[in-house]
């Protein structure tokens, strides 16, 4: 059976008991007001002094609980986050792939068509509204799958299949669920990161660690614990 605590002690390792443990390790000083406690019941880390049932139990207990102590997390840095962007990226193709699957031998027809055209030489005049109608074909396609993707699983869940790989889960930066449509928020403001080639993404190497889409929609990437 799980224990529904885990905290980070001042080693940086994790260590897991029940209220009662907590309560003890508080007394014995090894759990103070800042530190970072992750419950079975809300899944979160909180700072030990934003947990109601810990509050009166940590050293100025009086204190901490007239003014509670932010949520505190660890953010994920730009190499995890950099490969859950691969390995959704990889699943987004192979549900397109397969979304695009009864019209295959017309769209590759019109991919041949394409290719034809990039081949011209000479005075040749490429076909522009073949190339234009091929590009906003893939766009409709690859944005529609992507969106119902990233929408659906970070609104219900609070990550995709890539940031779950990986132990990461996007919130709000109170530690807040994004709900579907903080994570369409999300999903339109990433379209800027994406516009910027790829510098709005860089921003994660930044000591805050949050990309563009994350500043303007008030979210973060975090660690999330090991059941």
């Amino acid at each position: 059976m799980s224990s529904p605590y885990t905290m980070i002690g001042s080693d940086g390792r994790e260590y897991s008991g029940s209220l009662e443990e907590l309560r003890e390790w508080s007394q014995d000083g090894r759990l103070g007001p800042a530190t970072l406690v992750w419950s079975e019941a809300d899944e979160r880390w909180l700072a030990a002094a934003a947990r109601h049932e810990l509050v009166w139990d940590l050293p100025g207990s009086e204190i901490e609980a007239e003014a509670p102590s932010a949520p505190a997390f660890y953010r994920a840095g730009f190499v995890p986050r950099l490969v859950a962007f691969v390995a959704d990226w990889m699943v987004i193709l192979f549900l397109v792939n397969l979304v695009v699957m009864p019209w295959r031998e017309s769209l590759q027809a019109l991919v041949q068509q394409v290719q034809g055209q990039l081949e011209l030489t000479g005075d040749a005049q490429p076909d522009l509204w073949l190339l234009l109608r091929f590009q906003l074909i893939f766009t409709a396609i690859y944005t529609s799958v992507s969106l119902v993707y990233s929408v659906g699983f970070q609104g219900r869940f609070g990550a995709t299949p890539g940031k779950r790989l990986l132990g990461l889960s996007v919130v709000t930066l109170d530690g807040v669920p994004l709900g579907y449509g903080g994570a369409f928020r999300r999903y339109c403001a990433e379209l800027l990161s994406i516009l910027s080639f790829g510098l709005g993404y860089l921003m994660v190497l930044a000591p805050e660690q949050r990309a563009l889409h994350d500043i303007l929609t008030g979210t973060q990437v975090v660690l999330t614990p090991r059941n």
